[in-house]
């Protein structure tokens, strides 16, 4: 019995020593989690955006920028991080850059090409980005009691 609490002491101190470079254990049976940060970016998404799109519609497509420099207000930048288990980490940065009219103008970054030819101009009437018009805002509760005490 010793020698088997012994033993288990010891491959707790050996295991101890095994670690990675970035930290995590490298023990059997131990889970590793998938890490996933940013904005999910698909090649599908890059396709539908056209240039000289507003950024209302560039943002109903590729959501919220993960980043927007104040100093640079015409540039979003996506940037998506995932690391499975104890794989290394991909990562894929995408900035998209705006002209003065707040209009779609380029957009650079880990892009992969479109197939054959593609007229970026032309616009087809099925791949065409319809943002849905924002209902007002609702009042909140404090602002219909207040409108119930003080009509006026």
């Amino acid at each position: 019995m010793k020698k088997l609490v012994v033993f288990c002491i010891l491959l707790i101190f050996i295991s101890a020593c095994g670690r990675n470079p970035d930290g995590s254990y490298n023990m059997p049976l131990l889970y590793k989690i998938n890490i996933q940060q940013g904005n999910v970016i698909e090649q599908r998404m890059l396709d539908r955006l056209k240039p000289d799109m507003d950024k209302n519609q560039v943002q109903y497509i590729m959501g919220t920028p993960l980043l927007i420099d104040p100093f640079h207000n015409n540039r979003w930048e996506y940037v998506f991080s995932f690391k499975a288990g104890g794989d290394t980490r991909e990562q894929r940065h995408i900035t998209l850059h705006f002209n003065e009219a707040e209009k779609l103008s380029h957009i650079t970054g880990d892009i992969i090409a479109a197939e054959g030819t593609r007229d970026l101009n032309a616009i087809i009437e099925g791949e065409a980005v319809i943002v849905p018009e924002s209902v007002g805002k609702k009042k909140g509760f404090f602002s219909r009691l207040l409108d119930k005490v003080n009509p006026f």
